[in-house]
């Protein structure tokens, strides 16, 4: 046997052996990227499979107190998108009937079909200020279609809080409410909504990299409202008059 068909055999089998071990990569290392890319809000434990094909279960940690379970995360990950110079994965949550597809390249990412929905106490853990009043209810995010790219985002996504209701506010149902979402580039415009209730929210802001976060609205109620609904807004809004409740904030 010469000693290029020995290098073959050597380069072939090295091949096969890297081939296997990156096929077999265990889920673990999905579960440690998604809690560094989080900053470690997102904990996901219990992973089984591969990183190619797997589960894990998904908890948001609490500034105190023991981590909120959000549910069962699953992915599956198309090897063969490599060959084209990213990562193609199709992510399910929860109890979502259909998962959401992820493009991910090296100046890109991309989501479709997203639909998620999760308890509205995660709130106090990617926005501390609410903590404090206890969210309570569901929050669903939806989009069709979000690209992040080179710090821009396009496209069209709505986070609804469906059945609002604060620790703070024990027995006093807020109705649900929408934010609407609009990347159009360096920046999201958002506009704000009501589904049904008995609160009106109405107002919008943009958030971009640079300057946060920056909203201004009004909260309403009807004169046939629950009067302890006017009882919260005068606690938490300084200029409650007549029923409306002016706001404006920036983070």
């Amino acid at each position: 046997m010469t000693g290029r068909r020995i290098a073959l055999y050597l380069g072939v089998g090295i091949a096969a052996y890297l081939a296997t071990l990156v096929a077999t990569l265990p889920a673990s290392w999905v579960s440690r990227g998604i809690e560094r890319a989080s900053a470690d809000k997102l904990l996901l434990r219990a992973s089984a499979g591969t990183a190619w094909s797997g589960r894990a279960q998904a908890y948001a940690r609490q500034r105190s107190g023991p981590p909120l379970e959000l549910g069962e995360l699953r992915w599956k990950t198309a090897w063969t998108s490599l060959l084209a110079g990213k990562l193609a994965s199709d992510v399910a949550f929860g109890s979502a009937g259909k998962p959401a597809h992820f493009e991910v390249s090296p100046f890109s990412v991309s989501v479709q079909g997203l639909d998620v929905s999760l308890p509205a106490s995660a709130l106090g853990s990617f926005a501390p200020g609410l903590e404090t009043f206890g969210p309570d209810g569901v929050l669903r995010v939806r989009s069709d279609s979000l690209r992040l790219e080179d710090g821009s985002v396009l496209g069209l996504a709505a986070i609804e809080w469906r059945q609002v209701r604060f620790a703070r506010a024990p027995g006093l149902p807020l109705g649900s409410h929408v934010a609407r979402l609009r990347g159009g580039g360096s920046k999201v415009d958002i506009e704000l909504g009501t589904l049904d209730g008995p609160l009106r929210l109405s107002g919008s802001g943009t958030w971009d990299p640079k300057a946060g976060l920056r909203m201004s609205g009004t909260a309403a109620h009807d004169p046939q409202a629950p009067p302890a609904l006017a009882q919260f807004l005068k606690a938490v809004c300084a200029n409650y008059r007549d029923g409306r409740c002016g706001f404006r904030f920036a983070l």
